[in-house]
Formats: structure tokens, sequence, C-alpha cells
């Protein structure tokens, strides 16, 4: 299948060499991974098969085996997880290895529970530790902002504090101001026994050493984490003792981390190189008219193969660390997950989410990792088993890898297969998707086009489900039927829901989660960040010349306009935001606030805002503007744990302009449907064009532009 446009921008930025085309880049991989094959039959033979599989986007590698292999000495490994003592020498260790390994492509996962609390005693200085945020800090600056990851982007970092250390409230407040630890994902690293005195209200003791050093209401500390996750989205959750208890390599100690997408968690020093199969490719038949299914056979193929092409990977890898190709060759740990899954949805006329997407979605990655490990199995006859299973005692048949799936986010790869990202629902079906240093990529799903090609019909049956359509409980009955069919590591997945969705409902879902076994959730409110990597395109109607504005001059407000009426919680009290339309698009808005604040200047700026909108000033360049602002006031209260939703007045002016744009469909269809205001005005028995008289001066009225304005040039009467 031919490369996208959107592909190619992704491969010339962040993938080709200098000149190189796609089949170059194929053909450099794989060459270089069939370097693992002992003949040199093998390997031509091995080399034309991973060649095919990758060229036809049918499976593809993570991005620093694709960027890298064949090229360079970078890493193909993309997840990475680091020790992190309680010591200047060991944070200095660990920041150093972290530099290593972001230069090499990889993206870290680390534990700060193991650094003492904020304003502990420092016994050889006498001094006072900073505690666990203030050196998330330094790593955040020192990777983030110095070193680039694999030379094409800024570092990725995991940073996890268990939930009973006594820094956590401070820990989940870290993230509250937008561009904070902006290098880093942060979660809350939580146990069964949190999760029922959660649940139960219970005292919970919040220790470090082992010795107690406050006592807290369970209940408060998970409020203040829902909180968190509500307001902008972290932090997420890891639940510990799920990760561990189905572990398949429990026999070399507990987990206490992840990579920093959440689908790996991994040991210190631990590595993984993760691929993915594009499920689109086992899907045969006219999809179109209802007749389409998995071709199961040629799951399992591709299968076998991309778990011997994750495996040599291993062998022919360049790795950043001693340390990390030991423990790496000794685990010989893959990801081998799938994208596309909403594609095959669509295709097989299935809505995500749903009981039956739910019952493949288990026999998908149930036929993965049953073929997993029999390929596994045959590669330890041919090659060996994971040191692994010789060192410890496991109970299992050894195979050649440790652990052998894991479900990715492929957020780049995804772009490259134009296919849906891992077990992810689709955005949207005309959005725009941030990546490339600040480049924005159009993004059309090739489901849609293809539906919209062969039906020409731009009315989507109920199965073309986007996230926002797609309840918190279907969600997670996803994440969970991947995780627990067939996933050794974790499953990257966000539960993407409406801005309008309460704290108790995300409350409700983080518990769901918990008890259906997933290992870790992250949920994020659409609308809940400034900036954001995915976001809805406003389609707006085309004008002509003749329609376009002159300067200075407004368009004309129909008397029916429709729209949502929204409210927001400042620093000063409750902050009410309603946008309203016409059947083009937002026209104007207006604002009030009630329990404080300055009333007059809240209604100035919904004035000013209204002229721009009804001047042709495009409504998102308005919401970019106001949602920069910030006051001190919001500052200072969201700092100190109010609850406070917006930055600003003026942001939340801005908030609520962009949330109401992202329903424009909704309105304009409303507005079809209003009868028009004039003729019910008249109809109902009031002043008409052609028989009423000026309220002023008794001159007859008349309609221009649609509205009733009085014929005198003196009086200058208008009903508008």
């Amino acid at each position: 299948m031919p490369l996208s446009q959107n592909a190619l921008k992704v491969l010339e930025k962040r993938y080709f060499a200098e000149g190189e085309t796609w089949e170059d880049l194929c053909g450099r991989v794989t060459n270089k991974v069939a370097e693992d094959e002992t003949s040199a039959s093998a390997r031509k033979k091995w080399a034309r098969t991973y060649y095919e599989l990758i060229h036809d986007l049918t499976f593809l590698p993570n991005s620093p085996t694709l960027r890298n292999f064949g090229r360079n000495n970078g890493s193909g490994s993309a997840c990475f997880v680091l020790p992190l003592e309680d010591s200047r020498k060991g944070i200095f260790k660990t920041l150093s290895d972290a530099v290593d390994v972001q230069a090499y492509g990889g993206g870290t996962g680390m534990d700060f529970s193991n650094i003492r609390p904020r304003g502990d005693r420092v016994n050889s200085t006498d001094g006072r530790a900073t505690g666990p945020i203030k050196t998330m800090g330094i790593f955040d600056y020192t990777i983030g902002d110095i070193i680039k990851q694999g030379g094409t982007r800024h570092g990725a970092n995991m940073g996890i504090l268990r939930v009973d250390h006594p820094d956590i409230e401070d820990f989940i407040a870290s993230k509250t101001l937008e561009g904070e630890l902006k290098n880093f994902n942060i979660s809350v690293g939580v146990t069964d026994a949190f999760m029922r005195a959660a649940a139960q209200n219970d005292d919970y003791d919040l220790v470090f050493n082992d010795k107690k050093r406050k006592t807290v209401k369970a209940r408060a500390i998970w409020n203040a984490m829902v909180a968190a996750a509500w307001r902008n989205g972290e932090p997420g959750i890891i639940f510990l003792d799920t990760i561990n208890k189905h572990n398949p390599l429990a026999a070399a100690g507990r987990i206490t981390a992840t990579n920093p997408c959440g689908e790996q968690p991994l040991r210190p020093y631990s590595s993984c190189n993760l691929g993915s199969i594009n499920l689109n490719a086992v899907v045969m038949g006219n999809w179109i008219s209802g007749k389409a299914c998995i071709n199961w056979k040629k799951l399992e193929s591709i299968t076998a193969t991309a778990v011997r092409f994750l495996d040599s990977v291993i062998s022919t890898n360049h790795y950043p660390l001693e340390e990390i190709e030991q423990i790496t060759k000794r685990f010989r740990q893959i990801g081998l997950g799938v994208m596309g899954f909403a594609d095959l949805c669509i295709k097989l006329n299935l809505r995500y989410g749903s009981k039956d997407s739910v019952k493949i979605a288990r026999k998908i990655m149930g036929t993965i990792y049953s073929q997993a490990l029999e390929t596994s199995g045959q590669l330890a006859e041919e090659r060996g088993p994971a040191p692994f299973f010789e060192q410890f005692e496991t109970g299992a048949t050894p195979r050649r890898n440790g652990a052998l799936t894991s479900i990715a986010p492929t957020g780049t790869l995804s772009v490259l297969a134009d296919c849906s990202s891992g077990c992810e629902p689709h955005f949207g079906f005309n959005y725009t998707k941030a990546c490339l240093d600040g480049e924005k990529l159009a993004m059309m799903p090739a489901v849609f086009r293809e539906w919209l090609d062969k039906t020409g019909n731009n009315q989507l049956p109920d199965f073309f489900a986007t996230t926002d359509e797609i309840s918190l409980d279907e969600h997670i009955a996803v994440q969970a039927a991947f995780q627990n069919s067939g996933v050794d590591a974790g499953v990257s997945k966000t539960l993407n829901a409406p801005y309008h969705t309460t704290k108790k409902a995300v409350s409700k879902a983080f518990f769901r989660a918990w008890k259906a076994q997933c290992k870790g959730i992250t949920f994020y409110r659409q609308g809940s960040r400034d900036v954001q990597a995915l976001y809805a395109e406003v389609a707006t109607a085309a004008k002509s010349a003749d329609d376009t504005l002159k300067r200075g001059e407004l368009k004309m407000r129909p008397r029916a306009t429709t729209g949502p009426s929204l409210k927001m919680k400042t620093a000063c009290g409750k902050l009410y935001v309603d946008p309203h339309f016409d059947n083009e698009g937002v026209i104007e808005v207006f604002i009030r606030t009630e329990g404080g604040g300055c009333t007059a200047n809240t209604k100035a700026l919904g004035v000013l805002l209204s002229y721009c909108l009804r001047a042709g000033i495009a409504p998102e360049a308005l919401i970019k503007s106001m949602k920069a602002i910030h006051c001190t006031a919001c500052t200072r209260a969201i700092l100190s744990g109010k609850n406070v939703e917006v930055n600003s007045c003026a942001a939340g002016m801005g908030k609520g302009l962009d949330i109401a744009l992202q329903n424009t469909p909704i309105y304009r269809k409303v507005m079809e449907q209003l009868e028009d205001a004039e003729v019910h005005f008249s109809e109902e028995g009031r002043p008409t064009t052609s028989s009423a008289m000026c309220p002023d001066c008794g001159s007859p009225l008349h309609r221009t532009s649609g509205c009733i304005l009085c014929s005198s040039p003196d009086c200058g009467w208008s009903r508008c």
C-alpha cells in the first residue's frame, strides 16, 4: 500500500537518512536484523521476509529500530527503566545514565519513592533534603531542555511515586500548572491496600524507610488524584500489585516503575523493543457491504515472523549502558502488540466498546499470545532459552523470551501505517495532530476516506464511533479485554472523555479499571489543557468573495441563536460562558459572573469577543490568546489545592469557546430546525414590517438585513 503524505512528512523529519527512500529504510533495517541468522541463505531469506512485512506496513517495529538500525550505533529499543538511589552519587549516576539512554533514542521510567521526603535531615552534610519533586525537576531540565531524544525530539520520562510516600500530596499537585515538569509523565503507584482503604475511607499511613510520618484519610489522597487527573490529565495510576501479580518475570524481583507511556513495567536497567501488527492487514472481504472477516491464519503467520524479528533485534542491538545490555539479554523481553484495532472494528461493522468488539479483542490478543508462545518455544530449541529460565525457577516451560506481548500507543507508527493507534478508538474523522516539533498534520483516517470514496455518503453508521461517543466503561472494557487475554506487560490506553465529564465519573472509572485487573490507567478530558496533541478541526462554511466582510463591518446577528451555557469555577466565584451560534458558526458570546469577580469587566469582554466574532476574526485565534492569560488569584488558588478549573476568567472564556466549537455540528443542526424568527414573530400577531409603526416616532417600520428598522432617518430605532 502506498505511503500517505503524512507518513512521508514524518519519515523525512524523523527516520530517513539523507537521500533515503522508504525502500532504502526497509532494506537497511531488515538486513541488519537478519544478521542474527547463522547462514548466508538464512540471512537472505529472513531479510526478504522481514522486508515484505515492514514495507507493506503489515508490521512495524518501534521508532528507534526504524531510525537507527543499519544507519548508526543508536539503540533499537524504546523502553527503559532505571534505578534511583537516595544519595548524591546515586541520583547523578541515574541522571547520567538517563542522558545516555535519551541520546540513543529511548524513553526512561524511574521510581522516585526511594528519595527521602522534602525537609528530611541529610546526615552527611547536616542539610535538608530537597525531596523527590525537586529531584524530578533536575532530570526534567537536563534531559528535556539540554538533550534531545535520539537527536529528534525532547526527552520522554515517567516519574512514579508510591501512594504512601510522605510527599505524595505535593507529587499529585506537581503538574497543576501547565508547563511544569513538561518532559515527564507522572503516575502514582497504588497498592491494593490503598484502593481498599480509599473505598472504605479508612486512615492511611504515609511512610518512609518503614517509619510512619503522617496519617491521612485515604479518600483525601484519592480525591486529590482524581481532581488532578480531571483538571489536566495527570497523574495517571499504575496498579503495583496487579503488575507484580501477573508478571511473568516475577521470580527476578518486584517491579516499581514503567516506561513513559506505561505499557512496559520493567525491572531496573531492563529494556524492551516493541513492534505492532497492523490489524487492517488481516481483514478480508468487502467490509463496505458488511461481508468482512478476520484471516486468522494470516494473523498467526504475521505473529510468528514478528516474534522472530523482535528477538533478533535483541541480539543485533546496540545498548546505551553495559548494565542494560546484561539485563536485557538475561530476560530477552519483547513487546509485540497491535495497532489498527478501531479500523478493524469498523470493517467488521462493530461499534468500538460494544460487547462484540470486546469479544473480538479477546480473541485477537489470545491468538497472538498463543502463537507468540509457540514461536518463542521453537526459537528456544533453535537458539537457546532466555538465561532467566536457567537462573530462576518459574514453573514455566523455558522459552526464548521471558515476556512477549505489550500494547504500545503507536502514535507515530500509526501515522506511517495510516491506521488507528494501538487499541485506541478514533479521535475523530477529520482532526489535527500536533507533532514534529510543532508541525501539524491534518488527519483523516483511511477507513473514513475509503467509506466516502465507495459510498459517497458522509452520514456515517453508528459503528464509526469516535472517542467522545464511547463511555468510560466501554474504554475500560476494551483495555481489560486486551490486558487479560494475552498481554504479558501492559496496555497503553487513555480514557479520552468529553469536557463535561465529572470527577465522580473519573473516580468510578479508576476503581473499575483496578477491579478489571488493568495494570494502569490514564484519563484525559478534552479541552482541559491549553496545548493538546489531538484536536478537532471546526469546519467553516465556504464564503464567496462577495460575502467577505469589509473592514469595520459587522455580520448581522439573526433573531434566533443557539448554544451551550458553561459553568466554570474561578478563584473569585463562578464564571458562566454562553457561546451562541447561527447557521454558520459561533457569532457571539455572553459572559457573566456569580459570587465574585468584576461583573462589568466580564460583561465588557463578552461584548468585545462578540464584536470580534461578528467582524470575522477566527475564533481559534481568540481562543489561543484568551487561554494563554493567567491571573495571580487563580494560580495561587490552584497551588493551594482549591477547586479552581481555569487559570483566569479570560482563560475560562477561551475554554468555553473551545468547548463549544468542538460541538459545532450539533448547534448547526439545531439552527437548521429552528423556525424563522421573523416569520414566527409575525404569525403571533405582533408588529409586521407592512403594518407596524415605530414605537418611538410612529413612522412605518421596514426590514433590512434580517432586522426591523424605523424608516425615519431622524429616529434610528431598531429591534436588533
